[in-house]
Order: C-alpha cells, then structure tokens, then sequence
C-alpha cells in the first residue's frame, strides 16, 4: 500500500521528462554540498506539479490569479513556491533508494509493465485513443515503464521506512495508544434532553416502569430537535465529539441500561448506550472497521517522522535557481517581516531611474500588493505599476479589476473585465458538480447573480460599440457579447425569450461580418433567422387553428 504522499509522487512520475538538457529550477544540497543533478529540480517538473494542481483547483471551481495572493488561495507563483517543498521530498526518496540499493530489477519492471499493458490494450478503442494521444504504442509503454519504476521503488521504500508489520504495528499502537484510543474508539448511544432535572427524573421513572418507551419519550418531550424523531439515536460518537459532562456518562454507562440524569451546558440528558467499541490492544484494531484507517495513519505518520529524520541527519536542503520564484520566496518573506525595506528596494528598483521597463511582472505586482498593505496606494508610482501590469502582463484576474477602478471609460479595459465576468460565469456552468453546489448553496441568489452578471456584461460591451475603436476590438467584443448570449439562451428556453436573445445574436453577428467577415458567421445568421421565423409561425398557430 502506498503512502499517500507517494501517490503524488506517482502521479508526477506518470508524465516525467527527460533532463537532458533540462533547466533546473531547485538545488539539492546535502550538508551544504550540491548532490547529483540527477536529483535537482527542473522547471518542466515544477510546471507538471503545478499544471496537475490547477487543474484540480479548477475543477473545485478555485481559480488562481496570476499575480496576486487571496487570503484563501495563492497566486500561480505563490503556488509554484508552495509546491517546491513536496518534489524536493520526492527527490529525497529517489536519493535514500539510490544510496539504499532499493531499485527494482528490469525484470519486476518488465512483468508488471506488461501487466499493465495488457489492461490497457484489451480494447481496440482504447489502442486508438492511446496511439492518438502518445502517437505510437512504443511511446506508451516507454511512460508506463517509467510509472511502473517508480510506483516500485516508492514501494520499496515504503518497506524500508514504514514496514507493514506486526512488530512494526504492534510498536506503533504502543506508542500512539492513547491518540489511537481517541480515535478509532466508537460509542452508539441515544438521548433525550430536556431543560430541567424534574422533567428528567419524571420521564426516567415512567421508561423504567414501562408506562412508556424511550422513543416515545424522544419524540414527544426532547428538545433536541434532531434526534427526537429517530428516537434521540445520535449514532457512532468518538471522543472529543461531545462535551465533557456527556462524553464521561456515555463511558461509564452501562450497556443497554438507562442513565442518568446528566446535566451538561444543553440541559438534562437520559442516555442509553448501545455498544461501545473500547480500543485496549492492536488485535482490537486489526478486528475493528477501522483497520485499514489505522494502517494509513501509521504509514503516513511513520514516513513523515522518517523524513524529517532523514533530512536532520544529512543536512539536506535546497536552493531556488529561478530568478522569478526567488523573488517571490524573499517577497513572502518580507510581507512577515521587513515588508517596508522591501517596498522600499523594489520602489528603487522600477522607478528610481525614472523608467519601469526592466521591472518584471511580479516586481509590478509585489509592488501593488505592498502600496495596498502600506497604505501607500495614493502614489502615482502605484497607478503607473496597475497601467503596465496590466498592459504587459495577462489579462485575467484581480489585475483586471484593478484597471477597471482606475480606468473604466478605457475602451480595452472594458473588454477585458467584462470578459473576466463572463469566464467566472462560464467556468462555473462548464462544471456541473460545481453548479449544483452552487445552486444548492445559494439557491435563488445565485440565479439573480448570473441573470444580472449577463444583465451587466450584455449593458456594458453595447456601450462600447458605441465608441470610437478599432476594428480588431470592435470584434473581440462582439465575440465577448456572442458567448455571453449563448450563455442566455442556456438560461430560458420559453419562446418570447429565445426570440429576444436570437434577435439580439443576430445583431451581434450581422455586425461582426462587417469588420471580420467569415461564412460561419453568414451560415449562423441564416439558421437564426430560419429559426426566427419557426417560432413566429409556431406562436400563430394556436390562432389559426381557432
């Protein structure tokens, strides 16, 4: 069983690249010396890591900005930075099976890459998607073997550090029993609460004489509203999970027996325990559900204690070679500790000959961010860093928004922040689990939210057109007003608004054909105005049937 820090490891692994004449991003040093380079890191890994990351922040609905750090996400190179850290114990593992001979042999890499081969090419669809997408079946195997070499030497190594057991284990629970106890030991009990201590005592004497039952009771005299219909069942409770005064009766009751009345903070309970799981020695464990959960957390504790052992005992460290990510490791830095210094020698940096063009894009950002947490945002240094940020740089994200405030009457600034709103909007409706959640959460507001947005975008990108611009922008907005209408349509199929959303796409493209003619555009304009003319002929059938 793999750790699960192993599983990234796994997963980069999957798409390595070769390095030959690879650019390294990240030095290893063992005792302030520099290993091999076989075991730095390239920029092409930091960029696998971080696509990988992204991509499964995207499909949560997370965007990361560019530029700027959020309190709840970082930014694109803040990320890059934070992910440093996790190849760098990657490369520590490749480096402890090198020197630990933990390598496995051609043979064991050969069988099992057949095996996996073999699961992969029982499909002739598959074969195709996979010639497609590597080009040759040759290339395939060659990515497979790779993952299969490092699937095995991590598992190797997993033995080495964090043996599957029963001494391993067995010394483990040991260790950790108290921890352990409080984790896995489960407690089924029922309860009713009630606010005074008569009530209580009442209801204990007519249970314990029959008169009536436990759930009956629940239901009709429990205040807590979400046990009281099932019969007060709280179900499976583990320690820490109630508080104190309830926590102590549930484990000293006896099983099966009314008890009480306890009083806690909420009122008066009566409890009856169930059963009680009691976690005393690794057979309790090995015999519980919660085995494999116990085996997880002694393999990931196990290899994190390894770790930061391994690194102590040979001084290991690493060294950032990216002129780009060492500026943002020392910005961070310097937010938390000197953040008026560093203004100051960035200031220096960009301004102080009187020009800017050297300044890199995080410079301009790190810039911002700082005149915005020093209060220094009234400089028109600060407003010359927005403007060539967001000419130079991508324009996405909070730098978007920061032009917008400054400049909104700005022809091109507009374009580019209400398509920033459309993207929000269309990120969201690509990912249907995320729009449920959104749904689900927010319900009606969240409707209002996207009717006004396109409301917004559609209102906005017209009174551009209204302007002098070029014919290059006059076509990117009218691409921005084409998707946004097709977003719309999505929203109301009823007929009046379709033939409103249809005529207004029909106007957005008869005049994108003036300045970027194409026969797209001339074949969608003819299929909208056939299907114009259907609903026209549909809304008077009821008329003439009459």
């Amino acid at each position: 069983m793999i750790l699960k820090k192993f599983l990234l490891i796994l997963l980069a692994a999957f798409f390595s690249l070769t390095l030959i004449g690879a650019e390294y991003a990240v030095r290893i040093t063992k005792g302030g010396e520099a290993v091999s380079k076989e075991f730095w890191i390239t920029r092409e890994e930091i960029e696998q890591a971080f696509n990988a990351t992204v991509a499964n922040a995207a499909s949560q609905g997370i965007i990361l900005d560019p530029y700027f750090d959020s309190y709840f996400t970082p930014s694109e190179l803040g990320l890059k930075t934070m992910i440093i850290p996790y190849i760098v114990d990657e490369k520590l593992i490749d480096y402890f099976a090198w020197e630990s001979n933990l390598i496995p042999s051609e043979e064991e890499i050969d069988a099992e890459t057949d095996s996996m081969m073999e699961m992969y090419t029982s499909s002739p669809d598959m074969v195709e998607q996979i010639e497609a997408i590597y080009g040759s079946m040759d290339a395939f195997r060659s990515e497979i073997r790779n993952y299969v070499s490092d699937a095995l030497k991590a598992e190797l190594v997993q033995e080495s550090v964090a043996p599957l057991n029963d001494d391993a284990l067995a010394a483990y629970f040991e260790e950790f029993k108290t921890e352990i106890k409080n984790q896995f030991e489960t407690i089924r009990a029922r309860h009713i609460l009630v606010t005074e201590e008569a009530t209580a005592t009442e209801l204990m004497d007519r249970i314990n004489s029959g008169e009536i039952t436990f759930a009956e009771a629940a239901l009709q005299f429990s205040i807590d509203s979400s046990t009281a219909a099932n019969g007060g069942e709280l179900g499976s409770i583990v320690r820490g999970q109630t508080v104190p005064e309830f926590e102590e009766a549930i484990l000293a009751a006896p099983i099966g027996e009314l008890y009480g009345p306890v009083q806690s903070e909420f009122g008066y309970h009566l409890i009856i325990v169930e059963e009680r799981n009691e976690i005393n020695s690794l057979e309790d464990v090995v015999n519980s559900a919660s085995y494999n959960d116990f085996v997880s957390g002694y393999q990931n504790d196990t290899y994190n204690r390894w770790i930061e052992s391994y690194i102590e005992e040979n001084k290991f460290d690493y060294e950032i070679l990216d002129n780009e990510l060492l500026f943002y490791n020392e910005y961070a830095k310097a937010t938390e500790e000197t953040a008026n210094e560093f203004f100051v020698e960035i200031a220096s940096g960009i301004f102080g000959d009187g020009t800017s063009s050297e300044a890199s894009l995080m410079e301009y950002a790190a810039f911002i961010e700082l005149s915005e947490m020093l209060g220094f945002t009234d400089s028109p240094d600060y407003e010359t860093a927005i403007r060539n940020l967001f000419e130079a740089g991508e324009k996405r994200g909070m730098i978007v928004q920061k032009m917008y405030d400054l400049d909104s009457e700005n022809p091109e600034v507009a374009a580019a922040y209400y398509n920033a709103l459309l993207e929000e909007l269309e990120n969201t409706f690509m990912n249907q689990d995320l729009l449920q959640q959104q749904l689900s959460s927010y319900g009606q507001s969240f409707v209002d939210y996207v009717f006004n947005t396109i409301g917004e975008i559609e209102s906005g990108l017209t009174s551009v057109l209204e302007k002098e611009i070029s014919d290059g922008l006059r076509a990117d907005v009218l691409y921005i007003l084409i998707r946004n209408n097709s977003l719309s349509l999505e929203l109301d199929y009823s007929p009046d608004w379709r033939k409103e959303k249809l005529n207004q796409r029909l106007g957005y493209l008869e005049a994108l054909i003036q300045v970027e003619p194409s026969e797209a555009a001339q074949t969608e304009i003819e299929s909208i105005i056939s299907e114009l003319e259907q609903i026209e002929a549909e809304a008077e059938t009821p008329a003439a049937t009459e």
